[in-house]
């Protein structure tokens, strides 16, 4: 009985992760371990937390924390990596998206803002992403220390090696990067996971209030523009430019623009 390959998928959250791993999860040989459907059922967060620390890369077809799951032989199991730092060896890829999306959206999603819950939220992600930050994540504005976490975890993920790709690239072409990431797992190419929305009822809802039933689209990359003042991009530059050297984003004050030449990408 063959063991299961296990890729981190690592990323910061409110940057796309549900949308990508609705799509993987929809290829027949890979299981997307949690966070895709609301609220995820206590099998699969017992499978994470046994995931989540664990040093090894692969874990035996007969474990027990994969008895619900039923997998084809040799599937590959995909854990969603994006509030935490890993402590051992990984493989797999990263997931960026642009910082001022990333904040537009996570400031969209709590809805009535609430200061303590964002606090509470930033303080448990900052003791599993970096615990020296602490202090300053107690205390800080909530959008510094928002913007800190991401900086640090997402060039944490960089200096891992880890290849990756950017929500805006993947969005408008969905086809050229999923199959490079499916390419770099070690799999054959299937298309259901250009179709994997057909695989959820209209009016389903999942991790991050994503639209299940809807195909992938482009329509909120540019959104950030409206939602910003320009005292608040600037902000968000200073506090994470190097994520987006890092990540071949530029940026001129007004308008992001992605390079292709980007030493690191999938």
């Amino acid at each position: 009985m063959s063991d299961h390959p296990i890729f981190h998928m690592a990323s910061f959250s409110r940057s796309g992760e549900t949308l990508l791993l609705r799509c993987l999860d929809a290829h027949p040989d890979i299981a997307v371990v949690h966070q895709i459907r609301e609220p995820d059922t206590p099998e699969d967060l017992a499978l994470f937390r046994h995931l989540k620390d664990l040093r090894e890369t692969t874990i035996a077809a007969d474990h027990p924390a994969l008895a619900h799951r039923g997998l084809r032989p040799g599937a590959a199991l995909v854990l969603k990596n994006a509030v935490w730092t890993h402590g051992h060896p990984r493989r797999g890829f990263t997931l960026v998206r642009n910082p001022f999306s990333v904040v537009v959206s996570a400031y969209r999603h709590v809805a009535p803002k609430d200061p303590a819950h964002q606090r509470n939220q930033q303080i448990r992600w900052c003791r599993a992403i970096d615990p020296v930050m602490l202090p300053f994540i107690e205390q800080c504005d909530i959008m510094d220390g928002f913007l800190a976490l991401y900086a640090r975890k997402m060039l944490q993920d960089r200096r891992d090696g880890l290849p990756f790709l950017r929500y805006e690239d993947f969005v408008a072409d969905p086809e050229t990067w999923l199959r490079r990431i499916v390419a770099h797992m070690g799999l054959d190419w299937s298309d259901r996971v250009l179709k994997s929305h057909e695989d959820y009822a209209e009016g389903e809802t999942g991790h991050g209030r994503i639209k299940l039933w809807q195909p992938i689209h482009a329509g909120s990359t540019d959104r950030f523009k409206a939602a910003l003042s320009a005292g608040q991009a600037a902000r968000i530059h200073a506090l994470t430019h190097e994520v987006l050297a890092a990540h071949g984003y530029d940026w001129d004050g007004t308008d992001l623009t992605v390079r292709a030449d980007v030493p690191g990408i999938l």
